[in-house]
């Protein structure tokens, strides 16, 4: 190694040594040298573990970094304070929308993560949580990890990663500008970019960096199915958990392209000129670059432009380019059940009107509604349009997707976990269901934490947080060892596509079949056959051995 490398890590080194004295009454005080620089961070509040928030990973991507690959950090001088959270990525307004310890704003620096350790010093399991939100809201510091660094006895770390127009805009002069000819998949990047510097720096922080898990909810899931297909992280993680997502979202070059002409008729700029967008401010970008997810749906997705991804993740997949790692994936019983709340003419469906209507909003085939109404006939649901609707949604939106996706991997390694969770034991559980994300607060184990605790009073809180304690044993043993078992819980058998055994995580934890195998082929063919709601095709990635 070039001296000029060596000599601040051993000017960061004799700081370190000169100050460590200085915080010996407080260990989680004592500063913590990166590649970049020494940083110090806290005890958390709760006293169970320690936090150092708000950490660089990458270069600003402000100026003419706007719409670029991530940087590695310039570094700083001194001992960094990492006592607070970073920006959040831009985004619209979610203000209340993710319980958090402490919000802080938003703005195009963003580029930092969070790390908790338990108190006691060694060598954990890293845990690497992506946040969801549709690739256009979150940030990491919408997810304590303190509660389960300490009950799972890992290291998590939470990361910000660009969204929506400054994330996922791919336009024809940023990838010729690009040295990998890359455009389209910024907040992608930062995922891995992210990954590398726990890989580099972690150890120092009290983290095993040749045992990662990466785990991810909703549109984290998707990034995890990502991280898994991308060649870009070789030997940046060895587990994966997907959570309540798939692995087929992300779309070809010519679908961004047309999307950054539209944006930029809505700015303002001419389609090719990208120095008026790098201008703009990046309030008017966000605010006027695209309508609202809840207008449109989710428009923004990562794309495989032949070097973050060649394929959708999930075709890499079939196609056995991925990383062979153990991997754990599952959704939530009730999903998308909600979402018929927002059309009334299917929430009022008389029985008479089921097959009708499905075949006007899903635009069938006569010979694909006679398939769907045998794989969803009303006598299984007791005669209610309603029911069938919830259930449809749910498997259409994200329970296939997820069982397509775990099913794929299954094709090409045993160590594949499949679970549904399905507690709604919570208050207004009877209309809430075990809704979209409803599994996250008993994985990080806050149940009682702001934003959740409503929803678990006095009464139902023992029960949930039994729930709570078994899922942080699953999801932190599976990241210690692959296998989410050990003595004391309910055996979890691998999944295989011949057994199709899979965990129901409930009041009562215990093992099922899984009967989704062909109402899942079925939404698979309609994804593949409806070009207006699949990706196109693209050619194997030859970097794949």
């Amino acid at each position: 190694m070039k001296f000029r490398k060596i000599f601040p890590a051993i000017m960061a080194a004799a700081v370190l040594a000169i100050s460590a004295g200085a915080w010996a009454e407080d260990e989680c005080a004592v500063p913590v040298v990166t590649e970049s620089g020494p940083v110090q961070g806290l005890t958390h509040p709760e006293g169970k573990a320690c936090a150092w928030l708000g950490v660089p990973y990458a270069e600003s991507p402000v100026g003419g970094l706007r719409w670029t690959a991530p940087k590695p950090h310039s570094g700083w001088n001194g001992i960094r304070p990492a006592t607070a959270f970073g920006n959040r990525c831009l985004q619209r307004s979610t203000e209340g929308l993710y319980p958090v310890w402490k919000l802080t704003g938003m703005g195009e620096d963003c580029l930092y993560l969070n790390i908790y350790r338990p108190r006691n010093p060694g060598s954990y399991p890293v845990m690497v949580w992506i946040h969801g939100g549709g690739y256009v809201m979150g940030s990491g510091d919408g997810y304590r990890g303190d509660r389960l660094a300490d009950a799972g006895q890992v290291v998590v770390v939470t990361i910000n990663y660009r969204l929506d127009i400054f994330g996922y805009l791919a336009h024809p002069k940023l990838r010729a500008e690009d040295p990998n000819q890359s455009t389209g998949s910024y907040g992608s990047l930062d995922q891995v970019a992210a990954l590398r510097w726990v890989h580099d720096n972690i150890a120092n922080f009290g983290g095993d960096p040749k045992n990662v898990t990466v785990f991810g909810e909703s549109a984290g899931g998707w990034a995890v199915c990502t991280m898994l297909a991308t060649p870009l992280t070789h030997d940046l993680f060895h587990r994966a958990i997907m959570q309540s997502q798939g692995c087929s979202a992300s779309v070809d070059l010519e679908k961004g392209y047309a999307q950054s002409r539209t944006v930029a008729e809505k700015v303002g700029c001419p389609p090719d000129d990208l120095a008026c967008l790098r201008a703009l401010p990046a309030l008017t970008l966000v605010n006027q670059g695209m309508a609202s997810w809840a207008l449109e749906g989710f428009t923004w997705f990562p794309h495989h432009d032949g070097y973050l991804l060649t394929n959708t993740p999930l075709a890499m997949i079939r196609q056995n380019q991925y990383h062979h790692v153990p991997f754990m994936a599952g959704h939530t019983r009730d999903e998308l059940s909600a979402i018929l709340f927002l059309w009334p003419r299917l929430y009022h469906a008389r029985p008479s009107e089921y097959g009708k209507l499905l075949k006007r909003n899903l635009k069938l085939s006569d010979p694909e509604l006679e398939k769907l109404l045998a794989l969803y006939p009303l006598s299984k649901y007791k005669g209610s349009p309603q029911e069938a609707y919830r259930r449809i949604f749910t498997d259409l939106g994200i329970g296939c997707q997820a069982y397509i996706g775990l099913a794929a991997v299954a094709e090409h390694q045993a160590e594949v976990y499949y679970y549904r969770f399905d507690y709604d034991e919570m208050k207004y559980g009877k209309y809430l269901r075990a809704l979209h994300s409803m599994e996250i607060p008993f994985v990080f184990n806050m149940l009682d934490a702001k934003g959740w605790a409503p929803l678990y009073d006095r009464d139902r809180l023992p029960a949930a947080q039994e729930l709570s304690q078994t899922m942080v044993a699953y999801w932190s043993n599976f990241a210690r060892t692959g296998d989410p078992n050990r003595q004391g819980l309910a055996v979890w058998p691998r999944f295989d596509l011949n057994s199709q055994k899979f965990q129901i995580l409930d009041t009562f934890v215990h093992t099922e079949t899984s009967d989704q195998a062909a109402r899942c082929q079925f939404w698979d063919q309609y994804l593949t056959t409806h070009p207006d709601l699949t990706q196109s095709r693209a050619k194997p990635d030859r970097r794949w051995p």
